[in-house]
């Protein structure tokens, strides 16, 4: 494989580059292609851990971007499409080394979020054992980069730490403290997680019920987009079967961040995972194959910014879809998964992708 660079910010696969006059129509990941997730998405990680560990085990700490890191880390090993697995494994593994604190459940109140956002800092988290949590839970994941692993994989890594320091049980009650991580209040974590993401109206909103735990106006009116409308009239412009949506969210969060742009997007012809409960999740192919023909598109270009982006595509392609994938470089892992595993673009920026498809081959050079 060879790439060419395509002007600033925009490689393309060097024997790629004729097929992509031929694509019909570009289907979207939203969190961190569409939407900037880290005010959002990521804060409610951090909330959610910390509101769990202090209310279920009585431990306060304050979380920084080193867990930042670690989330890159998890969306990069392909299995982590969802962000209560993301939290979930967090939670454990900064538990873990918390010098042998028992989880302990007791009722809970109403959780005023207000009261939490002190404990999102910059920089490295605190106490000094969250901070040594992180760092050793980053070296776990970094050790396994390149493996396709999911929340019961990276389990089992966390099984076997729990068993050196005598934490087995410790653990497994941990677990079942949080739930079932099926989908909204089928278990604590999933609930408070929720919660905290839509906040109250959200929650209304979204699933017509009060929330349970949580005062708050919500996570995701934090969201800001990163795609451009020009960037959308343009692709629209460029692919004859238009624009679609491939996300792990739900229609109605979706359609919330998205509203100003929406219009641009065949949503009849997307697919919104997080409504489809014990539905298949990315990387498995069938909503991008689903996509694809809704719209009558022959081939597609799928636009992620994670490995399980990207494993999807492949996959869609092993079962006949024509394929091809854009990465989008949004932490410091993805440009080389995405090189070694033949993304077709890679670009720095979502609002590049027109210029790989209008194929201004004077701009190229070497790369």
């Amino acid at each position: 494989m060879s790439y060419k660079l395509l002007g600033e910010g925009l490689l393309i696969r060097s024997e790629k580059f004729d097929e992509l006059s031929k694509i019909e129509a570009v289907v979207f990941d939203i969190d961190g292609t569409l939407v900037d997730v880290t005010k959002s998405y990521y804060l409610t990680i951090k909330l959610t851990t910390c509101v769990i560990l202090h209310k279920l085990c009585g431990l306060e700490c304050k979380l920084g971007s080193d867990v930042d890191a670690v989330i890159n880390s998890l969306k990069m090993l392909g299995g982590f499409n969802s962000d209560w697995n993301t939290a979930a494994t967090i939670i454990q593994a900064i538990f873990l080394h918390s010098s042998d604190v028992e989880s302990c459940r007791g009722t809970l109140e109403k959780i005023d979020i207000e009261n939490y956002l002190d404990c999102i800092v910059e920089g490295e988290s605190s106490p000094e054992y969250v901070k040594e949590s992180l760092k050793w839970f980053s070296g776990i994941l970094k050790e396994n980069f390149g493996r396709h692993l999911e929340r019961e994989n990276i389990e089992s890594l966390l099984d076997e730490e729990a068993e050196k320091l005598g934490r087995v049980e410790a653990l497994r009650k941990l677990r079942d403290s949080l739930g079932p991580l099926t989908s909204y209040r089928s278990g604590l974590l999933t609930t408070i997680f929720e919660e905290i993401y839509l906040g109250e109206e959200g929650t209304r909103g979204k699933y017509g019920v009060d929330p349970i735990y949580v005062s708050w106006r919500g996570a995701i009116l934090n969201e800001e987009l990163l795609i451009e409308e020009e960037t959308l009239k343009e692709l629209n412009e460029l692919v004859p079967k238009g624009l679609a949506i491939l996300t792990g969210r739900g229609r109605w969060e979706s359609e919330k961040t998205l509203e100003s742009i929406r219009q641009y997007f065949k949503l009849e012809s997307s697919v919104f995972i997080g409504d489809i409960i014990r539905g298949p999740e990315k990387p498995d192919p069938t909503g991008l194959i689903r996509c694809a023909k809704a719209m009558g598109a022959e081939k597609v270009l799928y636009v992620g910014d994670s490995a399980e982006d990207l494993i999807l595509v492949r996959r869609a392609s092993e079962k006949g879809l024509d394929a091809m994938f854009a990465g989008v470089l949004t932490n410091e892992q993805s440009f080389n998964f995405f090189i070694e595993n033949g993304a077709e673009i890679i670009v720095e920026n979502v609002n590049e992708l027109p210029r790989a498809l209008m194929r201004e081959e004077s701009l190229w050079r070497p790369f």
